[in-house]
């Protein structure tokens, strides 16, 4: 590997957990200003248009490999990109974006225990300590350190929210698993976009729009600041995030690719604590660094185990 090759590998997945780890903030701060199914709706559709122009000639050639899986991939799509998004940009709307950041990297771990579940995946010692990790120090923070709230089941709406994401993008993870095995990686992602934007993102904001709720900003005078955070998250994260993994993951491979994305939740809490103001609590970091250390002993689990058995999972917020 050229010593070029993997320093722009190297800077495009950083600035992709930047870029990722950003959105949380963004979404919070425009909860205020933005209607939830605006902001999921045109976070995407300028993206999707981009990423289908830059596409195009690879889309073609692909299309024999999706044809025969097109609802497959719709269905996928309208899963891990729509209900996800609304879960995601959701859980920033309830709940601080620093948690919501945290809860956001365990879907490393749901993808493992669905595996699991369906049989995919046999749980070494090593695993099952990793889930247990991983879990707790989930629980940590959603529960704000009080064992109280989990027991009254008083939890954060925002929370849960970001916990099912974490859950659906898991799911759609194992499916991309298997469809990239013959659609490329750009192409692939350009059909589910467009499945989770016209099968869940656009009926929802019609829908919404058709109830009474603004098109774009509760408040005319919100409007620059809402172009400018729709823009942002629609470009920068989305778009750009999209693109600049997929480059850093043909530059360094996946399992290093991969290894980036435990500075998202890093970005986001610095994110969340520069622009939003928001406060790193205890239970923030013992959870954190419960979360990161189930998520090493998932990731040398998987180095242990043969090539054609490791479970993978990339991850768009």
């Amino acid at each position: 590997m050229k010593p070029r090759s993997t320093l722009s590998g190297t800077l495009a997945l950083t600035a992709t957990a930047a870029l990722w780890g950003s959105n949380h903030a963004v979404a919070r701060a425009a909860r205020d200003a933005v209607p939830l199914p605006a902001l999921v709706f045109w976070r995407w559709f300028p993206a999707a248009i981009v990423l289908t122009l830059i596409a195009w000639p690879a889309l073609r050639l692909a299309w024999p490999a999706i044809r025969p899986r097109l609802s497959d991939v719709i269905l996928g799509g309208a899963v891990g990109v729509g209900v996800f998004s609304y879960l995601l940009i959701g859980g920033a709307y309830q709940s601080l974006a620093i948690e919501v950041g945290f809860i956001n990297a365990t879907t490393p771990v749901w993808v493992v225990v669905l595996s699991s579940l369906g049989g995919e995946a046999q749980l070494s010692w090593r695993i099952k300590a990793g889930l247990a990790v991983a879990l707790a120090g989930t629980l940590l923070i959603i529960s704000k350190g009080e064992p109280q709230i989990l027991i009254g089941l008083h939890l954060s709406l925002g929370n849960l929210w970001s916990l099912l994401a974490a859950m659906s993008f898991a799911w759609f993870s194992i499916q991309v698993r298997d469809w990239s095995r013959t659609i490329a990686p750009l192409p692939l992602t350009v059909v589910t976009a467009w499945a989770g934007l016209v099968v869940v993102m656009l009926p929802v904001y019609l829908l919404s729009i058709l109830i009474g709720s603004p098109w774009l900003v509760y408040r005319l005078s919100d409007l620059r600041f809402a172009i400018v955070a729709i823009g942002y998250v629609g470009l920068a994260p989305t778009m750009l995030g999209n693109l600049f993994y997929l480059y850093g993951v043909a530059a360094l491979g996946p399992a290093r690719a991969a290894a980036f994305l435990y500075l998202t939740p890093l970005f986001s809490a610095a994110f969340s604590i520069l622009w939003l103001g928001e406060m790193l609590a205890w239970y923030h970091a013992a959870g954190l660094a419960a979360i990161v250390a189930g998520l090493l002993l998932l990731g040398k689990s998987q180095r242990d185990r043969p090539k054609d058995q490791s479970i993978s999972a990339s991850e768009c917020p």
